[in-house]
């Protein structure tokens, strides 16, 4: 009796000990799991809003070209011979008439020696037979045959004189010297221009133009604006910009290219640009005057934004069809001027969820000067 009481016991506390052991276990694990369940619950994103300012904006198509001289002009000597004197020198300004060149002169002196002989005895026999055909001592064919033979001497003495003069070639316009390719010594001719002359006061822009702008441009030209911008150069130069109009429009579009032409010409600036430099044009085709926009960094990379709900702190996605835009603003419809855009942090949240506001502006100095990061 005493041994099976003893031994119930011994089964009792063995279940007992299992028991604890069990419930050791199983409370650290439940803590575990509660804490697991619970976990960490991050804030919401911090983001900047604003309302659309009134701006003005505009629609541009921007290309690529290069500063041109509207007239560059190569002065090509109109005689061949050695440069005996070659006063110009790249970039000087100079005058209409001013010499450039001294070609040698001396076999042009004596073309104009011997036409000149020849024109004198012509001269005289033309004296002589006058007076004889006034006396009725020669007939009309022999006086009308020295006079052509002294109008022919006198066209070759006269052309042997301009040959001479052309021996000093002068500048035929005003303005800078571009190039000055030759020296004293060697032979000009009239493959090669003694020099390059052009207004630097007077630059152009030619620019080639997708075939689909062609009937805006054309249709509107006058209306057009135009902005020229060089590029400047990070720490040594700000961009640099000059205003500027249309000058013409190309009547016809290029088969290959799918482009047609259009001047620009620089009207302000001008110092500042040089012939073979390279800028970009704006070319201006839409103005919109007191609008609400945004500034263009607000925009996600898909084009969407998000509009701030004031009720219930939340955002909401929106995409604006047919994107009005420059460079830095886009324009917003006229029904959602009052409502609140996220215009930094936008890329950390999405559609319908909350967020801190961490500034609420409609001052556009205000705006973070970033990426749609804060």
């Amino acid at each position: 009796m005493n041994i099976d009481i003893h031994g119930r016991f011994g089964i009792f506390l063995r279940y007992m000990v299992v028991l604890i052991i069990i419930v050791a276990v199983l409370i650290p694990v439940k803590i575990v799991t509660e804490k697991k369940t619970v976990g960490y619950e991050a804030p919401p994103p911090a983001v900047f809003v604003s309302k659309p300012l009134l701006r003005t904006i505009q629609e541009t198509v921007t290309l690529s070209g290069y500063i041109e001289a509207d007239a560059m002009i190569p002065v090509i000597p109109l005689v061949s011979g050695i440069i005996m004197e070659y006063p110009v020198q790249v970039g000087r300004l100079v005058k209409e008439g001013d010499v450039l060149a001294l070609i040698d002169e001396e076999p042009f002196k004596q073309q104009m020696l011997q036409a000149k002989a020849a024109y004198s005895g012509y001269q005289s026999s033309y004296v002589r037979v006058k007076g004889l055909y006034e006396s009725g001592a020669v007939t009309r064919q022999e006086y009308d045959s020295i006079t052509a033979q002294r109008d022919a001497a006198k066209a070759q003495y006269d052309l042997a004189q301009l040959q001479l003069s052309y021996a000093s070639v002068k500048a035929p316009v005003a303005g800078t010297v571009l190039m000055a390719p030759l020296a004293v010594g060697e032979i000009a001719n009239q493959q090669q221009p003694i020099a390059v002359i052009a207004d630097l006061n007077n630059l152009i822009v030619r620019l080639q133009v997708p075939e689909k702008y062609f009937s805006l441009l054309s249709s509107s030209q006058d209306s057009f604006a135009a902005r020229i911008i060089r590029p400047g150069s990070e720490g040594i130069s700000e961009d640099i910009i000059s205003s500027a109009v249309i000058q013409s429009v190309s009547p016809y579009i290029d088969a290959k290219s799918k482009m047609f032409e259009v001047v620009c010409r620089l009207q302000d600036n001008i110092e500042n640009f040089r012939p073979g430099m390279y800028v970009k044009t704006e070319l201006i085709y839409h103005t919109y005057t007191s609008v609400p926009v945004l500034p263009i960094t607000a925009l996600r990379a898909d084009g969407s934004c998000f509009i701030y709900d004031t009720d219930n702190l939340t955002v909401h996605r929106i995409e604006f069809t047919n994107l009005v835009s420059d460079t830095q603003w886009c324009m917003v419809p006229s029904s959602l001027s009052e409502e609140f855009f996220v215009i930094s942090g936008q890329n950390q949240i999405y559609d319908g969820q909350k967020v801190t506001v961490l500034e609420q502006t409609t001052n556009a100095s205000l705006f973070p000067d970033v990426n749609g990061e804060i």
